[in-house]
């Protein structure tokens, strides 16, 4: 296992420290448009549903797989994690003009945490974490933005806590670690939103995804060419063959961090307007809404 130098360090205590990541420089505005071109009519048969999926062996076969894990990528991915393993792998689709939430079935106007066993830690330390590349525009909050408390990784959700609003162009590219509280806001805008995301823990630790017919399709559709993405795809998920970290070398060249911006706050609903948020989504899931 290659040692950190000095500012894969930085990156490495500054991930530990926020548990966020956003990049400046990651993918070309040509490439970005390359993938939505060859996406579009992919979407445009699944255009009926309100958050649709492209899975990975859709993307290793369109080639935008390859193209997703560039050098500047890999080399952050091997630096917080030398055994690396994909368990989300997908581009999805938010529909446009929603006004709800679609994942608040807590009550907690969509604020949550990924549960994932405690002990599921890199050989650094670093807790299972996913990857965001925004396909569309993301001009304002209620465009569907990302949103996140960083470096908060225990106790309760409270109100006035400071988090950080990702907004941004398509290419906008961020990492976050899945035990922070965050959401999705609504889409309010006209246009659908589209998203890129990679979720990835420390190989050899329970992942049923790794195990999905997606995800062997995708490590066969790959071939032989790249043992690096195979790893990444499960080609070393649960075996003794001898390689045990992602054959990689890292060259060097890393994303720009883009610093913080933490001035939004958080509002958790009273008790009241919990139970009533509650009540509404029972009703709403009954009624097919």
């Amino acid at each position: 296992m290659t040692r950190l130098n000095r500012r894969e360090t930085s990156l490495h205590k500054m991930y530990q420290h926020h548990g966020l990541l956003r990049f400046q420089n990651m993918y070309s505005q040509a490439t970005l448009t390359k993938w939505n071109r060859v996406l579009d009519p992919v979407f445009k048969r699944l255009s009926s549903q309100a958050r649709s999926y492209v899975k990975p062996d859709e993307l290793v076969k369109l080639g935008i797989f390859k193209e997703i894990m560039c050098k500047r990528l890999l080399n952050v991915i091997s630096i917080l994690d030398p055994c690396p393993t994909l368990f989300h792998c997908h581009c999805f689709e938010i529909g446009d003009t929603c006004y709800e939430n679609l994942l608040d079935c807590n009550g907690l106007d969509g604020w949550h945490r990924e549960p994932s066993d405690p002990s599921i830690r890199s050989v650094r330390g670093c807790r299972p974490y996913s990857i965001y590349i925004y396909l569309t525009d993301v001009a304002q909050t209620d465009f569907g933005s990302f949103e996140i408390v960083p470096g908060y990784e225990e106790g309760p959700l409270k109100s006035n806590m400071k988090s950080c609003n990702i907004t941004g162009n398509k290419g906008t590219c961020f990492l976050w670690n899945r035990d922070l509280y965050h959401r999705p806001n609504a889409n309010r805008s006209s246009k659908k939103q589209r998203i890129l995301k990679l979720s990835i823990q420390t190989n050899g630790w329970a992942n049923a995804s790794i195990q999905l017919k997606e995800f062997k399709n995708a490590l066969t559709g790959l071939g032989g060419d790249d043992p690096a993405l195979a790893y990444l795809l499960g080609s070393h998920f649960g075996n003794n063959q001898a390689i045990k970290t992602m054959p990689y070398t890292r060259t060097g060249d890393l994303p720009r961090i883009k610093p913080l911006d933490c001035s939004e706050k958080t509002k958790v609903p009273t008790k009241a307007a919990t139970m009533l948020r509650k009540i509404k989504y029972k009703l709403d899931k009954a009624l097919g809404i």
